[in-house]
């Protein structure tokens, strides 16, 4: 029974998403750039489908955040004050703060996931990737060339 209501309240989200309106090519840009990025360096290592759920949330795809874990669903497209993984990243969740073995995002990084709930948290994960994509997205190698991109890798310009 509780695989049927996961399934229909994954299928009615990702129906409602799509009802709601598609993702312009900007809102993937900014997914890419912005969220999917810090998503796979500090969460997919404990909320993930292919092995480990945590919460039983898995943020390494878009039904894995309608869906929700434990606690629900996390994210509330349009809706950042309402949305559960906001507050855990900002520390606002007394018992949950967000990573958990790692020193708060940045106030840059917050406001990234912030205006990314508020454009409807558009998200192209509509498949569930496989162990071999998330040891790849988690590896020392991918957060390494993702690094290289910030500001302060970039030379020095005159």
């Amino acid at each position: 029974m509780r695989h049927l209501l996961k399934t229909l309240t994954i299928g009615t989200g990702l129906w409602a998403a799509n009802i709601w309106g598609a993702q312009s090519a900007e809102q993937v840009e900014f997914f890419e750039k912005n969220i999917r990025p810090v998503l796979a360096e500090h969460c997919y290592e404990c909320h993930n489908s292919a092995g480990k759920a945590k919460g039983d949330l898995s943020l390494d795809w878009r039904g894995g955040w309608i869906e929700g874990g434990d606690s629900g669903p996390v994210i509330r497209p349009g809706k950042p004050t309402d949305s559960f993984l906001l507050r855990v990243i900002r520390h606002q969740e007394k018992d949950l703060k967000m990573p958990k073995d790692g020193p708060k995002l940045s106030p840059a990084v917050i406001k990234n996931f912030e205006k990314w709930i508020t454009m409807g948290a558009p998200d192209p994960r509509t498949k569930k990737p496989t162990k071999e994509q998330i040891a790849k997205a988690t590896s020392w190698e991918t957060i390494r060339e993702q690094r290289k991109k910030w500001w302060s890798f970039q030379p020095i310009r005159s």
